[in-house]
């Protein structure tokens, strides 16, 4: 995805689902997953943060904001870090034997929304240096191929209001979800890096009337951006 790197020594083909929060990446993810069983591979998921690991409890508890330090207020690039070390930890445990590993949020992630909460003339140097952190001096693999579910703004909101917390569960919107500014700065920097970085595409999820597309649909799209670019 990105120029700087360190070269592939784990998994077979690794596809990253990203988009702003709600944009449906754990749905395409669970679909893709199913169909690429179904095609004979055998498949890795891994859903970040992990909120189950001790990275991830942190990562939740400033994403609550509950606390005296929150995800809204905290350095992004201390910020960062606790995205970047929950890859780093789940990443080397990864089965070698797959064939696919299909990643719900990734490293793009990590460098679009932190670059999004700080002033637009330092947002690319940003973008740059957590890309440098997890790619270069923490040595993730780099995804084959990136997939970008592009909702408007206004429909993330909408549907975490409605679903509450992650995966439908019944809580409430947390501290980014609840910024409908940082949301649309978010959005804006996950288009732009399409047209910045290799191996990343973007699915709209709407038609050409702006009617969101149902989730049969989306997957459509998302297979056919694989098979074209990896001949799966």
């Amino acid at each position: 995805m990105a120029e700087q790197g360190g070269e592939r020594t784990g998994p077979g083909l690794i596809v990253a689902i990203e988009g702003i929060d709600r944009a449906g990446k754990t749905t395409q993810t669970e679909r893709l997953r199913a169909s690429l069983e179904a095609a004979g591979e055998r498949v890795a998921v891994l859903s970040f943060p992990r909120y189950e690991s001790f990275f991830g409890r942190n990562i939740r508890a400033l994403l609550d904001g509950n606390g005296t330090t929150s995800a809204a207020t905290l350095d992004p690039r201390s910020m960062s870090l606790w995205y970047a070390l929950d890859r780093w930890q789940a990443m080397g445990r990864l089965d070698p034997r797959a064939t696919v590993v299909l990643l719900n949020r990734y490293t793009l992630s990590n460098a679009v929304y932190q670059s999004a909460r700080v002033p637009d003339a330092e947002a690319d140097d940003l973008f740059r240096w957590v890309l440098e952190l997890e790619f270069g001096e923490l040595g993730l693999p780099q995804p084959d191929l990136t997939i970008i579910l592009d909702v408007a703004p206004d429909v993330s909101q909408h549907r975490s209001n409605r679903f509450g917390g992650p995966d439908g569960r019944a809580e409430a919107p947390d501290v980014y979800e609840r910024s409908a500014g940082l949301l649309a700065r978010a959005r804006a920097r996950y288009l732009a890096s399409s047209q910045l970085l290799a191996d990343v595409e973007v699915i709209v999820c709407s038609d050409a009337d702006g009617v969101l597309l149902d989730p049969d649909a989306v997957h459509h799209r998302v297979r056919a951006v694989l098979a074209a670019r990896q001949g799966c």
